[in-house]
């Protein structure tokens, strides 16, 4: 199916990069673009802290134009979506609202907690209530919502979601880890997805 012209981007890259500016307070966290590939339509930002990659995932006849936004330590690499570190194969890029065990971890739920819930983490829920959703969630161009959405995830977490990320702080990250190894303790580990989602870094 033909995409309406007014629903064509015509350089993913530059639009993402338009909404991340718009709509992130990116020069308040420090964040600089390091890396922007038009062939893979991947935009990156780094501080010092942590990098945010934003991925065009393209166009389709129900849902229009999206992105999907991860996030990852300094080590992670812009091509690659896991890696080897301290001789381990790992997930290196981490996605807040699909997995959720970041915000869960932030939010001093317990693994079973984490598990046993069934909605989004409140800072989701909160945003998912709002005007803003409700008037944008109608849209075909949903981009500008997941950008906005996680500037409400800035929002409410602020420096504690970046230093989570960060190299420096291996103490948060070890826990989180552990929180996460416990999760998949409970709900189990796929023999179909290697390594584990529980192997992180």
């Amino acid at each position: 199916m033909d995409i309406p012209k007014n629903e064509r981007i015509e350089d993913p890259c530059k639009e993402m990069a338009r909404l991340a500016q718009d709509f992130l307070p990116l020069n308040q966290w420090g964040f600089t673009e390091i890396h922007r590939s038009m062939k893979d339509e991947r935009l990156i930002y780094a501080s010092q802290l942590c990098q945010v990659k934003f991925v065009w995932s393209g166009w389709d006849a129900q849902a229009g134009n999206s992105i999907s936004i991860y996030y990852g330590r300094l080590h992670a690499p812009a091509d690659k979506q896991r890696l080897v570190w301290n001789g381990e194969e790992c997930h290196c890029w981490h996605d807040l609202i699909g997995m959720g065990a970041v915000l869960d971890f932030l939010d001093g739920l317990t693994p079973a907690e984490s598990v046993d819930q069934d909605d989004f983490p409140q800072v989701i829920e909160q945003f998912r209530d709002s005007e803003l959703w409700q008037k944008l969630a109608g849209k075909r161009r949903n981009p500008e919502l997941a950008v906005r959405m996680h500037g409400a995830i800035w929002q409410h977490y602020g420096l504690r979601l970046f230093e989570l990320f960060d190299l420096n702080r291996p103490d948060l990250w070890e826990q989180y880890m552990q929180f996460l190894k416990q999760i998949y303790d409970i709900k189990g580990r796929s023999s179909a997805i290697k390594p584990p989602l529980d192997k992180v870094c």
